[in-house]
């Protein structure tokens, strides 16, 4: 049997806030049961949460988190893989600037 988690326990194994857990619930990403007046989640719930989290780190929008969550068909899934190369690539480029400019920025400390 799964182990069973409240709204602050699984806000606190992945590493997000209560509040936003309950957001998720509000917006139909995360479906718990209720053991009387209590919000329950079990590992599933978790492993959701983390999907949610990821997605949100790359910059998808709840709409997006939906969407991955919850694939309508094939389309719908190769657009999320082409959406996903797109941020690694601009990412990529980012962190190339980033290491250049960490460079740059030591050189003139050495100067």
């Amino acid at each position: 049997m799964d182990k069973l988690y409240s709204v602050e326990d699984l806000a606190a194994a992945c590493d997000t806030t209560p509040r936003a857990v309950r957001l998720y619930m509000e917006k139909g990403l995360l479906e718990p049961m209720r053991a009387g007046r209590t919000y329950v989640f079990t590992d599933v719930d978790m492993e959701r949460l983390n999907i949610i989290l990821r997605c949100k780190r790359i910059g998808m929008s709840l709409d997006d988190v939906q969407k991955r969550l919850n694939p309508t068909d094939k389309h719908e899934i190769q657009d999320m893989i082409e959406r996903v190369k797109d941020i690694r690539v601009d990412a990529e480029t980012e962190l190339e600037a980033l290491c250049a400019d960490l460079s740059h920025a030591r050189r003139q400390e050495r100067s």
